[in-house]
């Protein structure tokens, strides 16, 4: 048989449907298989849905955006990558971190640097890095609000907020974040270096007799009422003069350490600033109130008193340079002179020069 024949030949009984590779005579008549795989690769799609070569036989396409551009916790992407059988190139790589998805590329949007955070149910995306959660700092009592806004200056956060953003929040004996007081009227941020306390809508009468007219002589944030009073409130009134409890409570401690004739009893100078005759009671909050520069008390400590009782009676003791009843709100700090707190009338404002009607009645 002829070369030109032979060639003919095979070529008609590769195309006669049999299973084997096509066959092609070489320039000595020998046959030879044809390879023909670079024009049949595999294809699949990729993000963008073009075609693009697979890796292998058995290679899982690549994943598209699942929910437009992103962002995406790469947990949120490794879920949904399963759940479609779909593969994202260097996923591993990118554990906790914030991916985003744009044209069709799968890239790392943030380096998260505590966890990242997302709502596996959400309808919409609302996936973003979690600050690392902060040493609990609290020495004693904070608002969650203020815990919270002091922790997003050291880049940390706490974690049982915002959800106690109005309670009191302490730590534990090991250093965890709990939640030490529900409030149920909001928290109420003091001063630093004071314990915050919880909102009560007990309202403070001035602490003299129903009806009786006065003014206040000295408000807060003045030049004499600064730093640790500098929420207190000044009513002149002459010695002797009936004081009655502004609010209800226990008597915490009374303090009759000038007496009649000594230096600091009538009006001294700053020698005289802790020789004044003072009162404490505490209310069910745990606030206390202090009335200072008083003659005499008529009360004894653990007693309880009731709003409009009488407990003492008006002096010029201490540091005083008239005599006139000194009262202001604290958090109980082991001693007699803590750091004020605002406090509110029933009566109404109170400032410097404000004229008032006492409301302390039965």
């Amino acid at each position: 048989m002829s070369r030109a024949l032979l060639a003919v030949f095979v070529l008609t009984t590769a195309c006669g449907g049999g299973t084997e590779a096509p066959l092609v005579a070489d320039a000595t008549g020998e046959t030879a298989p044809v390879d023909d795989s670079a024009a049949v690769a595999e294809t699949v799609g990729d993000a963008s849905g073009e075609a693009s070569e697979a890796s292998g036989p058995d290679a899982a396409a690549s994943c598209p955006c699942f929910f437009g551009d992103g962002p995406y916790c790469q947990g949120r992407a490794a879920d949904e990558a399963k759940k479609l059988g779909c593969t994202i190139q260097d996923l591993a790589k990118w554990s906790g971190d914030l991916l985003a998805c744009e044209d069709g590329k799968w890239r790392r949007l943030e380096d998260c640097p505590g966890a990242c955070k997302y709502t596996a149910t959400a309808t919409k995306l609302d996936d973003d890095c979690e600050l690392p959660v902060c040493t609990c700092f609290v020495k004693d009592a904070y608002c969650g609000s203020g815990a919270g806004e002091r922790a997003g200056t050291m880049g940390c956060r706490v974690p049982i907020l915002p959800e106690h953003n109005d309670d009191i929040v302490a730590c534990s004996a090991d250093g965890k974040w709990i939640v030490k007081q529900e409030c149920s009227k909001g928290c109420q941020s003091n001063p630093a270096g004071v314990p915050d306390a919880c909102k009560t809508d007990a309202a403070y009468r001035v602490p003299f007799d129903c009806g009786r007219t006065t003014y206040c002589s000295n408000g807060n944030h003045t030049s004499l009422h600064d730093g640790k009073d500098e929420y207190a409130y000044d009513f002149p009134a002459p010695v002797g003069t009936t004081v009655r409890a502004m609010r209800g409570g226990t008597v915490l401690a009374v303090r009759n350490v000038s007496k009649p004739g000594d230096p600091c009893y009538n009006g001294g100078g700053s020698a005289c600033a802790n020789l004044a005759n003072t009162l404490e009671i505490k209310h069910s909050d745990g606030t206390v109130a202090l009335y200072m520069h008083l003659s005499s008390s008529s009360v004894k400590a653990g007693q309880t008193v009731k709003q409009g009782d009488v407990v003492a009676k008006s002096g010029n003791s201490g540091w005083s340079t008239g005599p006139h009843v000194h009262v202001q709100l604290q958090n109980a700090c082991g001693i007699w002179w803590c750091q004020s707190i605002p406090m509110k009338f029933g009566e109404g404002a109170i400032a410097t020069g404000t004229t008032v009607k006492s409301g302390n009645c039965p």
